[in-house]
């Protein structure tokens, strides 16, 4: 097996689609090949998972009463693994699992961050 998404070759990865493409097959969906399309459906998601079950405890179990949603940031996507002197990270202004007043972040060389 594979331990890094950047060991796999473009056989690999080809083949790694198709098989996410037949997950939305088993659910009797197709996979949207429209970019504007699949930006509608991250965001969808994004604001869907506030009422999740998960999402839900998490604040109940931080005491989190305050807050009315969520958000949904979306940016132009540049190449991160382009070597050693190119990567990719995210930013927060607050610590995201404590929430200190404290710069946070986090960063990966010569990689993609995935989310979506």
């Amino acid at each position: 097996g594979v331990k890094n998404d950047l060991d796999l070759n473009v056989d690999q990865l080809k083949l790694l689609c198709s098989e996410y493409k037949k997950v939305f097959e088993e659910h009797n969906q197709h996979f949207p090949s429209d970019p504007q399309h699949q930006l509608r459906d991250c965001v969808k998601a994004v604001f869907g998972s506030w009422f999740s079950s998960r999402a839900i405890k998490y604040r109940e179990i931080n005491s989190i009463k305050s807050l009315i949603g969520t958000a949904a940031n979306v940016q132009m996507m540049v190449f991160g693994n382009m070597g050693p002197t190119s990567g990719t990270g995210v930013a927060f202004s607050r610590n995201p699992s404590t929430g200190e007043n404290k710069l946070y972040g986090e960063y990966l060389i010569n990689g993609y961050r995935r989310r979506c």
